[in-house]
């Protein structure tokens, strides 16, 4: 292929956009990059997996799903987050005849589907509290199984701060970091006493629970979320006290499913803490400049959370990247590039690292950017966790209009692993 001039490309993030496509779309054949040197030797992890959901055996190897232990163990990862999804809502047509999920969807998975509307509500909040807890003691048998020598990989559990010093990429059969996240807590209501609020998270926390999304496709007692949800409102006076007993108890925070109001209000919250600023991150979303769902994050999204000293998870599913099935792989993997291409250029706003710098006395927007897949969860995938190699080729690969490397390999190394690791580290201390 004979490379484009760069008069021959647009100015600016478009050119970049532009250069990536132009590289990538060229590729006829899978082959032509060679999609695992990339990252070898990086530490590899992902914010969000739901595989737990499903009841299968994650140290065993099966057939379709995204994550298992053979192919964690395959795919070189260093730490993978797990998530106990409480609802996962099945959209229905409102009076405006639009597909939507609210409090009134009913429950897809185990057991709550299609009969549920026939159990009280309070019957219901019990059933979702108790399908954390149950995914929570699937979470510590994985890791109580990994111990025999005949296990993929030996998991190490991610319960403080210390934790993730001594994750490696090791050789042989790995040691893998697993943390436990919640997606969704939808069991507590805007009036529930303080008392109550603190028995829940302490109760979460007991479970095994490390991280906690409050909101989860629409909204709930804590507050807003980014779909489906009129107003959009921030957060309750209940979400006040589950996100400052967090913060106390150094449980990270993950906004991947709130509101924009929300999202705001937490990180102002998060900067104006009395024993300094606790990070917030968003564990897997697209970027709206690339594809505008509601689901997916504004400019000020990105730089609110990244204000705290936090991290972005870019998921890999279609509906956050915006590609159709029909799409060859490359051209999915080129949406992907673009989504980090994109948050970048949010992040790299001059006025935006002005104000980083006079904050956080540095700053460097590669440090806010990770992988946050969504595998297995309601989605569709390009690839599964064997593919997050071909991610970190891909951005090996994306060229400026200058045919510049955007992602050269020490911010890559940022980006594939070791943000996650020293963001967590920090919101767990």
């Amino acid at each position: 292929m004979k490379p484009l001039a760069p008069a021959d490309l647009p100015r600016g993030l478009p050119g970049a956009i532009a250069r990536i496509a132009e590289r990538l779309s060229n590729q006829t054949d899978v082959r032509d990059l060679d999609f695992h040197s990339a990252a070898d030797g990086m530490f590899l992890a992902d914010l969000h997996c739901d595989t737990l959901l499903w009841g299968v055996d994650p140290m065993a190897s099966r057939n379709g799903g995204h994550v298992d232990g053979p192919r964690l163990a395959r795919a070189g990862m260093g730490l993978q987050v797990f998530a106990a999804p409480t609802w996962t809502p099945l959209p229905f047509r409102n009076d405006e005849d639009r597909l939507v999920v609210s409090a009134r969807s009913f429950d897809q998975s185990h057991g709550l589907f299609p009969t549920e509307l026939l159990i009280p509500a309070r019957e219901r909040n019990r059933k979702r509290r108790s399908r954390a807890l149950a995914i929570a003691r699937r979470f510590h048998e994985m890791i109580r199984d990994s111990q025999s020598e005949t296990a993929p990989f030996e998991a190490v559990p991610l319960m403080q701060g210390g934790d993730l010093d001594g994750l490696t990429r090791g050789d042989g059969r790995p040691n893998i970091g697993v943390m436990l996240a919640l997606e969704g807590l939808h069991w507590l209501a805007d009036d529930d006493p303080a008392e109550r609020v603190e028995a829940t998270v302490d109760e979460l926390y007991e479970a095994g629970f490390r991280m906690i999304a409050p909101t989860h496709r629409f909204s709930n007692g804590l507050g807003g979320a980014s779909e489906n949800s009129a107003g959009k409102g921030g957060l309750t006076a209940v979400g006040h006290k589950w996100l400052n007993l967090c913060f106390d108890r150094r449980i990270v925070v993950d906004l991947a499913h709130a509101s924009s109001a929300l999202i705001r209000e937490a990180s102002g919250m998060a900067l104006t803490r009395e024993d300094g600023p606790r990070p917030i991150i968003i564990s897997h979303a697209g970027i709206k400049a690339v594809n505008p769902r509601a689901r997916n994050l504004s400019e000020g999204d990105i730089r609110a959370v990244v204000s705290t000293g936090g991290l972005i998870g870019i998921g890999f599913w279609r509906s956050a990247m915006g590609w159709t099935d029909d799409e060859p792989y490359l051209a999915k993997m080129q949406r992907i590039v673009e989504s980090f291409v994109a948050a970048l250029d949010t992040l790299s706003e001059p006025h935006f690292v002005e104000e980083m710098e006079g904050r956080h006395g540095r700053y460097d927007p590669y440090e806010h950017l990770a992988f946050g897949s969504d595998f297995d969860g309601a989605t569709t995938t390009a690839f599964d966790v064997t593919g997050v190699s071909h991610v970190v080729a891909a951005l090996a690969n994306a060229r400026d209009q200058k045919m510049r490397t955007i992602f050269p390999s020490d911010k890559l190394a940022l980006i594939s692993g070791e943000n996650t690791r020293r963001v967590l580290q920090v919101a767990m201390t």
